[in-house]
């Protein structure tokens, strides 16, 4: 087995596997933008926009280097364009929504005096 394909390259050739995985995080960011922020609790809804997009775009990231040649110099074997499509929309959304919570918290934490519930005693 000849080892050298498998060798690091940081190349971005735009094939199929690259417009699948990039429809994929276009199709997801409305979506996973519009549920971060409605589902945000924050008053700063804007940081937990971009946490979502950060998210996704680390969800983009991950996909072309697994499946595409961002890391090595031959696609991953057998994929192709649709599957990667799919793949793509679902994992970018879920990191999408994953890194919107996560920051929601962050920014809660941060700011705790304004979510703290004060109990109001019945007169």
């Amino acid at each position: 087995m000849d080892l050298s394909q498998f060798t690091p390259a940081l190349q971005v050739p735009i094939d199929g596997i690259f417009i699948g995985d990039f429809f994929g995080f276009l199709l997801a960011l409305p979506v996973a933008l519009f549920l971060a922020f409605w589902m945000s609790s924050v008053k700063n809804r804007t940081v937990v926009v971009v946490g979502a997009f950060a998210g996704a775009l680390l969800g983009f990231i991950i996909i072309l280097g697994w499946v595409g040649t961002l890391i090595y110099s031959t696609p991953l074997p057998d994929a192709n364009p649709a599957a990667v499509f799919f793949g793509s929309l679902l994992f970018c959304s879920a990191l999408s929504l994953s890194g919107a919570i996560i920051l929601d918290l962050f920014v809660a934490r941060a700011n705790r005096q304004d979510y703290r519930r004060t109990a109001i005693a019945p007169e």
